[in-house]
């Protein structure tokens, strides 16, 4: 079966040398893993879809059918890039932000389980930070409002009581933020980051390997 859908790419896996596996998040089936053949050709018209945080339209073949079940892995015939969020792609902390974004994403959902409020949760986090004047936030925020989604409101935990009232009147403030202002001082950035984070990794099925990039990264490897 061929389908029309939308998405963002995930992540990009190489297969040999010039294929590729990508694993997408898309409106109409959630996340789904499609090969891209022969994309590492210097004459392929398919190696803009290979671009990560870029939301593109792919046509996909996928085995199976929608009663019987759709079947991994799928292949992306063709497609065309609808936003490029290029800020994305040459601002180091733009760039770092938005991969555990989509890292927190893949890891967090199952495949052919469409959801429209996760894509636009994705969706509106990539738009916020091409422009965000704090990228970290951004982050901060979108793994609340996804967990939220998924049904792991921070607000409903135990967790929440646990925090100083300074600590909550943070996360109020985070969740009516402006992403063109800056109002957070850099300790208060750093204490959401890490409740925020903390309370991510009860839910996540290993560490984030953005996050060990961006410490090598920091410590100058």
């Amino acid at each position: 079966m061929i389908q029309i859908v939308e998405g963002v790419v995930l992540k990009v896996e190489e297969l040999n040398e010039f294929d590729k596996r990508l694993t997408l998040f898309t409106k109409e089936l959630g996340k789904v893993k499609a090969k891209i053949t022969g994309v590492k050709k210097s004459v392929s018209k398919l190696k803009p879809l290979t671009f990560p945080f870029c939301e593109s339209r792919f046509q996909i073949f996928l085995a199976g059918t929608p009663r019987a079940g759709l079947r991994d892995p799928g292949k992306v015939i063709s497609g065309e890039i609808i936003k490029l969020h290029s800020a994305l792609h040459f601002d180091l902390d733009r760039t770092i932000q938005a991969s555990a974004v989509c890292e927190i994403l893949d890891k967090l959902t199952k495949e052919f389980n469409p959801s429209l409020q996760e894509y636009e949760i994705l969706m509106n986090a990539l738009d916020e930070l091409e422009i965000a004047k704090q990228p970290l936030l951004v982050r901060c925020r979108f793994s609340l409002h996804l967990l939220k989604a998924l049904g792991y409101s921070l607000g409903h935990h135990p967790s929440w009581k646990l925090l100083t009232e300074m600590e909550r009147s943070l996360f109020r403030m985070l969740a009516s933020w402006n992403v063109l202002e800056t109002i957070f001082t850099e300790k208060e950035t750093r204490n959401l980051e890490i409740i925020t984070s903390r309370y991510l990794a009860q839910y996540l099925p290993a560490p984030l390997k953005t996050d060990q990039f961006q410490q090598k990264v920091a410590l100058g490897y």
